[in-house]
């Protein structure tokens, strides 16, 4: 009986210790934006315009984005000309860009299965990046549902209700401010007009 109840113990502690904060993930957007009025020749034309924008995740000073330089209609899973890559930071200039970042906490379990994903991935893509397919938004979810902070959908629930990065933004900001996680905000250039959080919080 003793034994029985060392054990169960052990069990608690080992479960508890795993649900602890292991380390601090960051998810950072860039907002779509436009050429301001009377900007529009000095001003780039950006890929997604006002719906556009971009997400990646970063761990311990290491950001995985998915993108793709073609960008294809439709998704060629068995050849992808897309997919996942490392990087030291997030590719916009971040003293002009209008972006938010919010930091979660995560347990020894996810940073596990984080780092692995961190690892493989850009290695073996596990999808192609696609027009009407999994883009960075949709990519994104989906990491953050592999390692337990978000429910699993399938792809094609995934690419409808992340279709473009706000859809994800909105969701996510408002799941951090419940979780009162830290989110930090910062404008972005007067001569862009960007997207806003307007119905947000």
């Amino acid at each position: 009986m003793k034994f029985r109840v060392l054990i169960l113990l052990s069990l608690f502690f080992i479960n508890c210790s795993a649900q602890q904060v292991a380390d601090t993930l960051q998810l950072h957007f860039l907002y779509g934006s436009v050429p301001a009025q009377g900007y529009k020749k000095t001003e780039p034309k950006l890929f997604g315009g006002i719906k556009g924008g971009h997400v990646n995740i970063e761990l311990n000073g290491w950001v995985l984005d998915f993108n793709s330089g073609n960008c294809p209609i439709l998704p060629e899973n068995k050849k992808p000309t897309g997919g996942f890559h490392l990087n030291k930071a997030v590719y916009w200039d971040t003293s002009t860009s209008k972006w938010a970042t919010i930091s979660i906490p995560i347990t020894a379990d996810q940073l596990k299965k984080l780092d692995t994903i961190f690892a493989l991935y850009p290695q073996q893509t596990p999808y192609d990046y696609a027009v009407f397919g999994m883009r960075c938004a949709a990519a994104s979810y989906d990491v953050l549902s592999e390692i337990g902070l978000m429910k699993k959908l399938s792809d094609k629930e995934n690419i409808a209700v992340n279709f473009y990065p706000k859809l994800l933004r909105k969701r996510m900001l408002k799941w951090a401010k419940k979780n009162n996680y830290p989110i930090v905000f910062h404008d972005g250039r007067p001569t862009r007009k960007w997207e806003s959080d307007e119905g947000v919080f």
